[in-house]
């Protein structure tokens, strides 16, 4: 099958590579919207904002989408209906359809794969984190395990600008940690860093909501540890490091997990494209998605209260400064 990447830049390139090569004998960059084919997987992003008489000349064709970025559910989804199937990343309930395969985000592209994979117990650093920490959940992060240690803490977006690590040197701090806590990002609950971690073999920290246990909707039951807030995670890993066997058990329980999933993940894109191959019904998303203010409801459910109200500061301060709420323009 050809696959037609819209972008060349999409973050997600090597890990959709990783997890679609089997199926893939050809790849072909548009960029314009122009190219159409059968037997094609056309991969594509800020729908909403593309031109729709582009995704109708795939009606009737051997062709699926695969929908990429949308993080903030921008919409798009009629879209949908002109594909055999779609494929996307960033789950929700309301992509619960026969006709839609959801699949975890993945690590960002320039993974280097041949680090050396440390027991935990021979790893400098007790946890990590580097990147903005004034958004989301990432300020309630830091004050909860700035008291264990020890730490590797490289914040960004301080009083004082700091300059972001390279690639190489990133992967090699998540190397040497034995915890990789993974806040949420901008408005939503996965990240590139969780996917990471596990490629490093650092054991990842995930929060979960009251309402949204997101990421055992996404994978299933999972082993990895997840926590309503991050003090019970500070508790939890200041507990566990002083466990020698347990650390390993777990690192190990982690990084066997992540290895069986992803043979498995590859194993049911294989086989979606064959069912979806044969099926009439054109993929829809759930009638949820029609009810008013179901994307901001959907993106408030990844929110802590203190994440939410920050999020509630910035876009009185967009509005204060004349400038738009964040939606993407797919520009």
């Amino acid at each position: 099958m050809k696959l037609i990447w819209q972008r060349s830049d999409f973050f997600e390139r090597e890990w959709i590579l990783e997890i679609l090569g089997p199926y893939i004998d050809e790849q072909i960059l548009d960029g314009q919207h122009k190219i159409v084919l059968d037997n094609c997987i056309l991969a594509d992003s800020y729908l909403h904002a593309g031109p729709q008489d582009y995704f109708a000349k795939f009606r009737g064709r051997n062709a699926w989408l695969l929908h990429l970025s949308d993080e903030t559910y921008e919409g798009g989804y009629q879209y949908y209906a002109n594909f055999k199937g779609v494929l996307r990343n960033y789950w929700s309930g309301i992509f619960a359809s026969p006709g839609i395969l959801q699949f975890p985000l993945g690590h960002a592209a320039g993974l280097t794969h041949n680090l050396p994979n440390l027991e935990a117990g021979r790893r400098s650093y007790l946890w990590d984190f580097a990147g903005d920490a004034g958004k989301g959940s990432r300020p309630d992060m830091i004050r909860a395990l700035s008291a264990i240690g020890p730490s590797f803490c490289l914040i960004t977006d301080g009083p004082s600008p700091v300059e972001s690590l390279g690639r190489e040197a990133y992967q090699r701090i998540l190397a040497d940690s034995v915890f990789t806590p993974c806040p949420m990002g901008n408005v939503h609950l996965e990240s590139f860093r969780l996917y990471e971690a596990l490629e490093c073999g650092s054991i990842p920290i995930l929060e979960k909501r009251v309402t949204l246990d997101y990421f055992t909707r996404l994978f299933g039951p999972h082993p990895i540890p997840t926590f309503v807030s991050w003090t019970k995670a500070a508790t939890f890993m200041a507990r566990l490091r002083n466990d020698s066997e347990g650390l390993r058990r777990l690192q190990a329980e982690c990084v066997n997990w992540w290895s069986a999933y992803k043979g498995k993940l590859c194993g049911r894109v294989g086989a979606f494209l064959a069912v979806t191959a044969e099926r009439n019904d054109a993929p829809r998303v759930g009638w949820q998605y029609s009810l008013p203010g179901w994307q901001a409801t959907e993106l408030l459910r990844h929110h802590s209260f203190a994440a939410a109200g920050r999020r509630v500061k910035l876009q009185v301060e967009r509005i204060v400064k004349g400038q738009k709420l964040r939606v993407t323009e797919g520009r």
